[in-house]
Order: structure tokens, then sequence, then C-alpha cells
């Protein structure tokens, strides 16, 4: 069985700040995306409480989750060394929050003004 370090309080709190923060960024991301390009995700119901009682859950459970994971994984053994397990946590959010983003955030299938629903002020150079 491998050896995980030891959460600490601050690593807890690092991880529902870090991922918290990251998942409201990818649903005020996702929000703008849906209203630029008037996409209609739910008929009457809106895409407000789609994103409230969906939307928020997945981002805080993936992000928060992944960063505790990446962290501690990355952490163990190493001591009092925490910038390198930052960094791949770091990476591996805005990996997943691209990838939820370009699933949920720009559904192709769903009618809407926009190419492929992908706004235009998304960058090109990014995929989605």
């Amino acid at each position: 069985m491998t050896d995980v370090a030891k959460s600490s309080k601050g690593e807890t709190f690092l991880s529902v700040v870090i991922g918290g923060a990251a998942g409201f960024g990818l649903l005020v991301l996702t929000r703008r995306a849906w209203d630029v390009c008037h996409v209609d995700l739910t008929g009457p119901v809106g895409n407000g409480p789609t994103l409230f009682f969906v939307g928020v859950p997945v981002a805080l459970v993936v992000n928060i989750g992944l960063f505790n994971i990446v962290f501690r994984f990355m952490r163990r053994g190493k001591g009092g060394r925490w910038t390198m397990p930052l960094l791949a946590a770091l990476i591996a959010i805005a990996i997943a929050d691209l990838a939820l983003f370009s699933w949920a955030g720009t559904p192709a299938t769903l009618p809407g003004i926009c190419p492929a629903n992908v706004p235009p002020w998304w960058p090109k150079s990014i995929p989605t």
C-alpha cells in the first residue's frame, strides 16, 4: 500500500480555498459563455438553477478532490516542501477545468448563436 502524507489543517484549508476558487471561476466562465451564445440548457427551468444545483457540486468536488489528491500524493515523503506539489495540483486543476468547460460550457449539440457554442472571446489557441 502506498504511503500518503497525512493531511494537516493547512493543507485542508489550502485545498478548500484553491479548489473552491477554481470551481467558482469555472462556473463564472461557463455562465458567461452560455449568456454570450444564448445557450438554453434546460428550457423553462433556466440555466441558473442548473448551475447552482448541478454545476456547484460537480465543480467543488472535482476541484477540491483533485487538488487534495495531487497535492498529498506529490508531497509524500518530501517533508516540508510544498512548492512543486502546489504547482502540480494547480496544473491538474487547470486541465480538469478546461475539460469540464469543454464538455459543459460549450455544448455543441444545443442551439446557440455562436459556432459550436464557443464564445467569440475564447482564445483560438486553447481548444474546446
